[in-house]
């Protein structure tokens, strides 16, 4: 079912902090960087090959991604695996019994593409993201 690894989404406590971190160090630059008010967060992205590595910042420390930093500190927040024909796929899952969030499990990411989000509770406590597009 996985054909690659989509994106790695990592959450920080100043992301333009990490964007010079990485730059001095790796001597990489965000292909992007994003501030998504709505979403009460900003973004660096950046590409390695098919994979996208997300670096994000919260706006709003009540966000979920906000609460997530304020309980776990500085790290993965998920990883998303690359999937074909996600609608299908959602489907399959939800039929297993995992809960999937969003409208019939799928959402939109703010750059456009479709995941599926698999509930942590139905997944043994890891967060399952597959994603498409």
């Amino acid at each position: 079912m996985f054909k690659f690894v989509h994106h790695v989404h990592y959450v920080v406590r100043d992301r333009d902090a990490m964007v010079d971190y990485i730059e001095k160090n790796f001597g990489m630059r965000p292909e992007k960087l994003e501030v998504y008010a709505d979403r009460g967060m900003k973004d660096a992205l950046y590409r390695v090959g098919p994979t996208l590595i997300e670096i994000t910042e919260p706006l709003d420390p009540n966000s979920g991604i906000g609460q997530h930093l304020a309980k776990h500190g500085p790290g993965v927040y998920h990883v998303a695996w690359g999937v074909e024909d996600l609608r299908q796929v959602a489907q399959d899952l939800a039929a297993k019994g995992n809960t999937l969030r969003g409208e019939s499990g799928i959402t939109q990411s703010p750059r456009g593409y479709l995941t599926a989000n698999i509930a942590p509770e139905s997944s043994l406590g890891l967060w399952f993201q597959l994603a498409e597009g």
